[in-house]
């Protein structure tokens, strides 16, 4: 019977074993464990909706300050095209005004080579008259004074 005792033991520890483990834990620790789990899937739940309300609210930031970059650029292009229209008017006007002090200076040149050219002839007209009157009392005065003596 001693055989038969271990047989019989150990198929009843093997059966309340099984039991045991078909049975699951007890019902004190279930409803404990349920409520910790129930209170980390509430916590779990709210931060996944704040998180959610942040990603949106960045969303929205990130939409605004788009809008006022694209609106800074568009402000931007157009100074810098009334900048271009304002240079481009002045470059103009310089360049008229360059064209008439540039004609202005031409035609006092014009003037000045003139004025030399007939300052010239005078000189050789009163040149030829002092050498075609050969007059010995004019000879020893200067030119001025034969010039004002030819003129009269």
């Amino acid at each position: 019977m001693a055989r038969s005792h271990k047989i019989l033991g150990f198929l009843l520890v093997t059966l309340l074993g099984a039991y045991g483990c078909a049975k699951g834990p007890g019902a004190a620790v279930t409803t404990e464990n349920n409520a910790t789990t129930n209170a980390k899937v509430q916590k779990l739940e709210e931060d996944y909706r704040s998180a959610v309300a942040a990603r949106d609210q960045f969303r929205q930031k990130l939409a605004t300050s788009e809008e006022q970059s694209a609106k800074a650029k568009k402000e931007l292009e157009l100074q810098l095209e009334q900048t271009k229209i304002v240079a481009a008017t002045e470059r103009d006007a310089l360049k008229a005004e360059v064209r008439a002090r540039t004609g202005e200076r031409d035609m006092l040149q014009t003037q000045y080579e003139m004025f030399r050219k007939t300052l010239r002839e005078m000189l050789g007209t009163a040149d030829t008259v002092v050498g075609k009157l050969n007059l010995p009392a004019q000879q020893s005065r200067p030119a001025s004074d034969a010039l004002g003596a030819a003129r009269n």
